[in-house]
């Protein structure tokens, strides 16, 4: 059953484009809660950290006429004693939607990668890293990022608890920038996603709940990276 999710304005990436992943799969997206039909179908709020400041509780108000529950899309690192200042929001966001008392998902999302992701295309074009690359990772494929989501959404899931959506394999960041280069593809629109500043708060992740949670086996980094290979 396809759901219908809303946001409260521009989510900032990788939240946008998990999004249009999921309308492509034929789910309903509205821009904006003012933009929803009346009727009481059950529809899902979905918040991240983004580009605005939006009022959390402006925004349940205005779906109080609606069964409705919420999606955070958060990342590795959120914490209230975070250095990097959007891991600090991230934290207070899921603090806020929790504090509503609306059944929530809260989603960590690790370091998200696949032939086409920013961050793939980005360690394509062999970046200088800091310290050496040493710091460790734990990447998620994408694709299993966009399952997590609709097996969420279709009721494979229960809606509850907060999860860390992150890769088995720890490498370190040297070690994935190589997979990177060796693999034929774009490297424009690359980008650091999430910023350095995020990835050097990362610690490894505890990817087993979410992964019996949701009923996921995390694809292997060989399973896709060898793809197109110079």
């Amino acid at each position: 059953m396809n759901a219908t999710l809303v946001k409260p304005g521009p989510l900032g990436e990788p939240a946008e484009r998990l999004l249009r992943a999921l309308a492509a799969l034929g789910h309903a997206l509205v821009e904006r809660p003012e933009a929803l039909p009346d009727g009481d179908a059950p529809v899902t709020l979905v918040v991240s950290d983004g580009p605005f400041v939006f009022d959390l509780l402006g925004v349940v108000r205005a779906l109080k006429a609606h069964r409705f529950r919420v999606l955070v899309l958060s990342r590795l690192g959120a914490h209230p004693d975070a250095r990097a200042a959007a891991l600090q929001r991230l934290w207070r966001l899921e603090e806020h939607v929790r504090a509503t008392g609306v059944p929530t998902l809260t989603l960590r999302l690790a370091p998200l990668v696949g032939p086409d992701t920013p961050l793939w295309r980005r360690l394509r074009a062999r970046p200088a890293l800091p310290n050496g690359g040493r710091k460790l990772v734990n990447p998620v494929a994408e694709r299993d990022a966009i399952e997590t989501l609709a097996r969420a959404l279709d009721g494979r899931a229960a809606w509850r608890d907060w999860f860390e959506v992150a890769g088995a394999e720890a490498v370190t960041l040297a070690e994935l920038r190589d997979l990177a280069a060796h693999n034929r593809g774009e490297t424009r629109g690359g980008a650091w996603e999430p910023p350095l500043d995020e990835l050097a708060e990362h610690r490894l992740a505890e990817w087993e709940p979410w992964a019996a949670h949701f009923g996921i086996t995390p694809t292997p980094l060989a399973a896709w990276a060898g793809e197109g290979v110079a």
